[in-house]
């Protein structure tokens, strides 16, 4: 029997092949925003593009980064995800 992880409504869960390049919007606190420290974190994963700086909401309150990036198996996406925890002043990955 399947377990609600392994099922999408109903259907089997799709395998993910890799490699395969995952893109982001990084949403941040615009006070906490640290472009540096941002990029080093992401230094080390082959990035499709630099990663970019996005909008500035209309109250100036929150700030977005694009992020593509090449992963190349389940491990490096596990670690991508914990790398987005660290950046500064984080609110959502989309």
């Amino acid at each position: 029997m399947d377990t609600p992880s392994e099922t999408n409504g109903g259907r089997p869960k799709p395998e993910i092949a890799f490699p395969v390049t995952a893109h982001h919007r990084i949403i941040v606190h615009a006070a906490q925003k640290d472009d540096a420290t941002t990029a080093e974190l992401f230094a080390s994963f082959d990035l499709v593009e630099p990663l970019a700086h996005g909008n500035v909401s209309s109250g100036g309150k929150y700030a977005s980064y694009a992020l593509s990036v090449r992963l190349a198996d389940r491990a490096e996406m596990d670690r991508l995800d914990a790398v987005f925890a660290r950046v500064p002043g984080l609110k959502m990955v989309l």
